[in-house]
């Protein structure tokens, strides 16, 4: 109880400490990512991001129209009369930023690095960034050869950005047709491409979290598995025993928001680990039952669902980068602790039961959202180290009328008995 009181202490001094232009949910995020969450330690400080200004004719840009105008006029300044994009680098790298500020020296431009956002570290390579005048806060993803965790030299390339542009615009397009129950996306709204070098920079919303209206807050799955946090939580929810709680509140929940995605687009993760999902609270630590997604580059995509659904299907297709990444069939991944180590609260036995759960809510969700009976869908699991993995097996008349129903009318059925009870969270 010591352990968890001195985390509580620390918790509030640090997210009263924070500079306070970022805002309340933001700070926590921050919190978690760095002081609580067992797959890296991490410095939680402020410091000032580096960055290198670029003339845009050089540059290839892919802005989405529902991007924050903020963060766009923040990326793109004009200095006598000529425009220029702010290429924020990572500031642990040591090897790609480098490499692109040598291209341009080929070309007799030399690109002094500026230092403009105040920024701060993630458990993996992201950094939260604040732009210290307009004070918008967004999330940045640049090629780097250190970073938090077990991730080791992560090069960003364009082709990766390109596809993760493409399939964020195409589950923006699936929330306009009706709004997701289960999933909250952090929307990656905008990538900066430099063709030359092969890198890209990308550019993350950080969706409720940079609204000062809104008392929700985000954790990663690795930081409610934390050892002390996921007890923390529990009991401040009335709860003794972390391990039930989070089977509940993380394990069926997480369940439930993959089973949507997968049911109404489609997609699955490639690395299904619990920093690419973070649990959605309320003001008073309480899970709201959706779960955040983020990192849209390492996913599965099904063939069938972007020829029933996506605007452009060919061009999809014929232009993804990963091509061994579009898939016939649909699966259902998941790796609670991949990457990580388990708490003394949850024993390997207990581990390999939430496979187990995992796959019967997710059965149990597919056929409310997909429509289709017992004897029309089902799901197979199996557990590989701490992944567990499986897919969808249609019954093949049955999975004929789904994809003709959906690209008919456009959008999965959604099923009302399933739909979160709290409205507030359901608002735009």
């Amino acid at each position: 109880m010591k352990i968890l009181s001195s985390l509580v202490i620390s918790a509030i001094l640090f997210v009263s400490a924070i500079a306070s232009a970022l805002t309340p949910g933001a700070k926590k995020l921050v919190f978690f990512e760095t002081q609580a969450n067992a797959v890296a330690a991490r410095d939680a400080s402020k410091i000032l991001l580096p960055h290198v200004e670029i003339p845009l004719s050089s540059l290839e840009i892919d802005f989405a129209d529902r991007l924050d105008h903020r963060i766009r006029e923040s990326l793109i300044i004009e200095i006598g009369g000529v425009k220029y994009v702010r290429w924020i680098l990572n500031p642990e790298d040591t090897k790609w930023g480098k490499e692109l500020i040598a291209d341009y020296a080929t070309k007799g431009i030399n690109l002094e690095i500026k230092h403009y956002y105040h920024g701060y570290q993630t458990a993996s390579r992201s950094y939260i960034a604040e732009d210290p005048n307009s004070k918008v806060q967004f999330s940045v993803k640049s090629s780097t050869d250190v970073t938090g965790g077990n991730w080791k030299d992560k090069k960003q390339p364009v082709g990766d950005a390109k596809d993760t542009r493409q399939v964020s615009d195409f589950l923006y397009e699936q929330h306009r047709k009706g709004r997701f129950n289960f999933i909250v996306r952090m929307d990656e709204t905008a990538a900066i491409y430099s063709n030359n070098v092969d890198q890209a920079v990308i550019i993350r919303d950080l969706a409720d979290l940079k609204r000062t209206d809104r008392k929700m807050f985000y954790a990663p799955g690795f930081s409610v598995l934390h050892e002390d946090m996921g007890r923390l939580i529990a009991l401040q929810n009335g709860s003794k025993d972390p391990y039930q709680y989070w089977t509940t509140n993380y394990v069926e929940t997480a369940a439930r928001a993959l089973a949507e995605l997968a049911a109404r687009t489609g997609i699955q993760y490639d690395s299904p680990h619990s920093q690419n999902f973070l649990v959605e609270f309320d003001a008073n630590m309480k899970p709201t039952g959706r779960i955040v997604l983020r990192d849209f580059a390492d996913v599965y995509i099904t063939k069938d669902y972007i020829n029933a659904l996506h605007k452009n299907p060919a061009q999809f297709l014929s232009s993804f980068s990963a091509p061994e990444n579009l898939v016939d069939k649909v699966q259902i991944g998941f790796g609670p602790l991949h990457g990580n180590h388990k708490p003394s609260w949850v024993t390997e036995a207990e581990y390999a039961k939430w496979r187990q759960v995992y796959a019967s809510q997710f059965e149990q969700t597919f056929r409310e959202i997909s429509g289709l009976e017992k004897s029309q869908v089902r799901v197979t699991s199996r557990k590989s180290g701490d992944y567990f993995s499986g897919q969808v097996l249609f019954e093949a008349e049955a999975k004929k009328s789904f994809f003709e129903r959906i690209a008919e009318k456009g959008i999965v059925r959604r099923n009302p008995s399933i739909a979160i009870c709290r409205q507030v969270h359901l608002k735009p």
